[in-house]
């Protein structure tokens, strides 16, 4: 496969660089947070030979690419060269919400937050978890002594990560909520410190909010307040909310105090502030919150084990595919962290194992080399514990056969929670985290009973998918439905050196309200045309210029940052309204050192309008350029008949 030409695809049909505001990965996944949704073109994504899927969830823009993710997103980014900020976050790790935050919901919002915060750390997670596993295992067939040398070893280096938890999840907690990572670090190393951690046990000095599901026993004071310290170790939202907090008191910090300050007493503060009330407030709260929901969830769970094992296990499969697991993932890490085990792991535990006896049937029933490649591929991923593969392209288009694997997963759910099977450590997915299943005391019913789920999901799943066999659903035929479209070269309007559009220091354009473009410092005071076309819009201060090109786009050209105050004075408009120019006429002359010195930027940006015909704006060329330089590439949909109205700058 061609990684680099996948990557310029999605990106061009994710709507360009400018439309992204923040990009990450998972395991299968490519999750974007777009600026304008409408911009993408899922059809085109969903078509191209590498991508399984496009899922719209919890505010993200999900491309699903497989296990070869990994190659997809570094050939993104070294394409679009993303500002650390985008590739950290973006727009989320931001805390000022916008109208499309608004539109995503509470619940969107959570789950971005959640997955953002996560998957970072995932693979660490799991390789820390299967360490104390394998550990486990070992200890339990007496292969490795309590007492032995090595099993201290390999025990502290597996429990390092989940005693130290809060200082992991500060660090991505702090790159989600657009904070210097050495203060989520050192916050949560703060909430870990040993000899808190020591007065955390010590002897209570009376209870506050005694009665009530707020009652916290105090051990200490500051100041005279009562601190009611917890327990941090191995804790997950104590430090989001902590780091979370803390990202406001450094941004109203850094605004607030001079600069010739600022490198001593904006940490101070921080520090300061957000560390204390994390003790007072925050973490006492924090904790709270968390046992209720941990309790809730165990709760719900224990009401019927068997009947909850068997729809969590039916549908987990359906949650992964619309990216909604990721809001029950990090329970299980809760989980283990609050009661030394989790009960919801085990029930989706067998839906690998059913996706990988549908996978092998249609394997083993197809007559097609391609679709037998494809279902081995996905039998594979599927073994080690990722069914997105699988999903889409063995599942999805075969609905009896999803329809049994998805049964077969719940039976298997069934009877692992009758069975009351736990996971006791978060390790990998699969038949490889089997051992993270084990008591640590030894083997028992549990486990027995998930070895059987996982036994009877695989041969119910094979068995339906070998008598239903391998025949795709008339319905669910891919259809390639390629839309008419021309690419239109935009070349630059002036000398000078070109940059990315959504750094200038205007919220219009930086923003891309009006449309993609490029900006451009000029060498000169001279703006040309930059593609054969109309005048549409000449303004008569001069300072924009509205043009539609022959192949149809409108192009927006403004002069400078809020140079409509100069009310045209160091600027001499050359065209009318309505006159049609060639590529090259000369539009505009200005002053640039005039313009500079009344204190204002002359950046001249350059914007290709929102219509319904544009498909994309791909900018080509950063850095040195001039007239005869193609910048901009541009798309549009022959399809629409719709008219084009000019944008007027402000």
């Amino acid at each position: 496969m061609n990684y680099k030409s996948l990557a310029e695809d999605i990106l061009k049909n994710v709507g360009s660089k400018g439309n992204v505001t923040s990009i990450t990965h998972c395991v299968t996944r490519i999750r974007f947070v777009l600026g304008d949704e409408a911009k993408a073109n899922d059809d085109e994504i969903k078509n191209l030979d590498g991508v399984l899927d496009v899922v719209k969830q919890g505010g993200q823009y999900q491309v699903v690419i497989g296990p070869s993710v990994a190659k997809v997103y570094d050939e993104i980014l070294s394409i679009a060269n993303f500002s650390d900020s985008i590739v950290n976050g973006g727009d989320m790790a931001t805390n000022n919400p916008t109208d499309n935050d608004t539109e995503k919901g509470l619940l969107g919002k959570a789950l971005g937050l959640i997955s953002s915060i996560f998957i970072p750390i995932l693979g660490l997670l799991s390789g820390a978890g299967m360490i104390k596993a394998v550990v486990s295992l070992c200890t339990v067939t007496g292969i490795m002594s309590e007492k032995s040398g090595t099993y201290l070893i390999l025990n502290a280096l597996g429990d390092t990560l989940f005693y130290f938890f809060p200082v992991v999840i500060g660090w991505s907690a702090a790159r989600k909520f657009g904070l210097k990572e050495i203060y989520g670090i050192t916050l949560g190393a703060f909430l870990v410190y040993p000899t808190l951690i020591s007065a955390a046990s010590s002897q209570t000095v009376t209870t506050i909010f005694k009665g009530t599901i707020f009652a916290l026993k105090y051990k200490m004071t500051f100041l005279g307040i009562p601190v009611a310290l917890q327990t941090y170790s191995s804790t997950v939202i104590p430090i989001i909310i902590i780091v979370w907090f803390a990202s406001y008191v450094y941004k109203y910090c850094d605004k607030v105090i001079p600069d010739v300050l600022k490198m001593v007493f904006v940490p101070f503060f921080t520090l300061l502030i957000a560390g204390i009330l994390s003790l007072i407030i925050i973490g006492p709260v924090a904790m709270i919150l968390q046992n209720i929901l941990s309790d809730t969830v165990l709760w719900l769970v224990g009401l019927n084990k068997a009947v909850a094992g068997f729809f969590l296990g039916a549908f987990w499969s359906i949650l992964v595919m619309f990216g909604l697991h990721w809001a029950v993932i990090p329970f299980f890490a809760i989980d283990i962290a609050h009661y030394g085990y989790d009960v919801i792991n085990p029930l989706i535990f067998s839906g690998a194992l059913a996706v990988l006896g549908s996978s092998i049937g249609v394997a083993v029933r197809t007559k097609s080399e391609s679709v037998r490649g494809m279902s081995v591929a996905a039998a594979i991923s599927s073994f080690f514990g990722i069914n997105e593969p699988a999903l889409y392209g063995v599942l999805i288009p075969r609905k009896w056969i999803m329809i049994t694997s998805f049964t077969g997963a719940g039976i298997g759910g069934a009877i692992a929670g009758f069975s009351g099977s736990r996971l006791y450590a978060f390790g990998a997915n699969g038949l490889l985290g089997l051992p993270c299943f084990i008591n640590p005391k030894g083997i028992d019913s549990g486990f027995i009973g998930l070895c059987i789920s996982g036994v009877v999901a695989f041969a119910f799943a094979l068995g339906s998918a070998l008598l239903i066999g391998a025949k795709k659903d008339a319905g669910n035929r891919p259809l390639i439905k390629k839309k008419s479209v021309n690419h239109s070269a935009v070349y630059a309007p002036v000398n000078g050196e070109s940059f990315d559009l959504t750094t200038v220091h205007d919220d219009v354009f930086s923003k891309l309200t009006l449309g993609d473009g490029i900006a451009i410092k000029p060498n000169e005071g001279k703006v040309y045309a930059p593609i054969d076309g109309i005048i549409r819009v000449a303004y008569p201060t001069g300072h924009a210029i509205g043009l539609a090109s022959n192949d149809g786009e409108e192009i927006l050209i403004h002069i400078g940052i809020d140079t409509v105050n100069l009310e045209g004075k160091h600027f001499t408009l050359h065209v009318n309204q309505g006159l049609r120019v060639k590529k090259g006429d000369l539009l505009v002359e200005f002053d640039k050192k005039a313009i500079n010195d009344a204190g204002y930027d002359s950046t001249v940006m350059m914007v290709v309008t929102k219509s319904e015909r544009l498909k994309s704006v791909m900018p080509t060329k950063f850095g040195p350029v001039t007239r005869d330089t193609k910048v901009l590439d541009v798309e549009l949909n022959n399809s629409s008949n719709t008219d084009q109205e000019a944008v007027i700058a402000k």
